[in-house]
């Protein structure tokens, strides 16, 4: 072995600890601890939860991968080669996995797994609206966050194809809703979406927005909106935020949008979210909303990377808080978190698709 070799191992060597040491760098509110519950897991994203295993999509790396609930060491990739399957959910157990392009089934998955049969990764739909973009606008903002609403119909986004811009189809820059087959738009405006939510108690859907880029290192703000009926309109991409119009784009005078809900700084990447309705954390988190923010890639000074705590009241956001943080130290990041998924016992998993690894947090007391 020569000298460049013994130095590439050590280099690997080390980023390898450094990002399975990392949660020691992470810090959470008192009474909480926060550990690490799964690693060698290639780019995770948003997470989906069966009775044994959890599902993990990811975007560069497109595969997906399980990790096994009873034994979280254990770890395997069900499937490679896919286009950015970022967005993962189950439904009657079968789990849906988004591609850019398309929506696939693996029905009954854990049944497969169990008795060792091949998975079958079925077409669920593919009359998807960037199919007509050339490669380059597909996978802008083309990957996908999935969910299943308190309806049943399946819910993902289809984000703007550009950094602004106003296309001709109409379901590009919103959230789509797909039901019995059909496809409609049920959130405008929109100009990419990572995340969406559900509120436990009126059932309306609350979405994070990350805003456009190439306006300067504070505005426009990233967003998180409240749908209140379909179709509703939330300003992009002539407005950014409650009052930041567009330079390149003018809305016509009698332009009607739903400003934001909240608003986050600018560039801080908010991503996947989920309300807290368990009973594990103290009786001030139930009801309120996690927000994981990935963090800027084009500003000046780096913000973002962090997990946010929002408090609600009646709907309403009152208060937004640090819940963790510590992945960002001065302009260095070791790790970019991407979304949360709360297990059964009411502990709160967030995957950081950057260092390969899946935390946990638990409430000690």
């Amino acid at each position: 072995m020569n000298s460049l070799h013994k130095i590439y191992l050590l280099s690997l060597f080390c980023v390898s600890f450094l990002m399975s040491a990392g949660v020691e760098r992470l810090s959470v509110p008192e009474g909480f601890e926060i550990e690490v519950f799964a690693e060698n897991i290639e780019n995770p994203r948003q997470m989906a939860r069966g009775e044994k295993f959890l599902f993990v999509g990811s975007r560069a790396a497109g595969k997906i991968h399980a990790v096994d609930l009873a034994d979280p060491s254990k770890v395997s990739i069900l499937f490679e080669n896919l286009s950015m399957p970022t967005g993962v959910t189950m439904h009657d157990e079968d789990l849906y996995i988004a591609e850019v392009n398309t929506i696939k089934v693996v029905r009954d998955i854990e049944k497969l797994i169990d008795t060792k049969e091949s998975l079958n990764l079925e077409t669920f739909f593919d009359a998807m609206p960037r199919k007509k973009y050339n490669t380059m606008k597909q996978n802008w903002h083309g990957w996908k966050w999935l969910a299943v609403g308190p309806n049943g119909a399946l819910y993902f986004n289809e984000g703007a194809p550009c950094n602004t811009c106003v296309e001709a189809d109409q379901r590009v820059s919103t959230i789509l809703r797909l039901e019995d087959n059909e496809l409609s738009v049920y959130a405008r405006g929109v100009r990419n979406s990572v995340g969406f939510d559900w509120h436990p108690e009126t059932g309306q859907m609350y979405f994070t927005d990350n805003g456009r880029d190439m306006l300067g290192d504070d505005i426009p703000p990233c967003e998180l909106n409240r749908v209140s009926f379909a179709g509703e309109h939330f300003g992009f991409p002539f407005i950014h935020g409650t009052d930041v119009e567009d330079p390149g784009f003018k809305a016509t005078e009698n332009f009607n949008f739903t400003p934001p809900a909240w608003e986050f700084g600018a560039h801080t990447a908010p991503l996947g979210i989920e309300f807290y309705s368990h009973s594990q954390f103290p009786e001030t988190y139930h009801g309120g909303l996690f927000v994981v923010q990935r963090g800027s890639w084009n500003r000046s000074s780096k913000v973002g990377y962090k997990v946010l705590y929002l408090t609600l009241d009646a709907g309403e956001i009152i208060n937004s808080e640090v819940f963790v943080e510590g992945w960002l130290e001065g302009e260095e990041s070791w790790g970019r978190p991407a979304a949360p998924h709360i297990l059964d016992d009411g502990s709160l998993l967030i995957s950081d698709d950057t260092s390969n690894q899946i935390f946990r947090v638990s409430y000690k007391g």
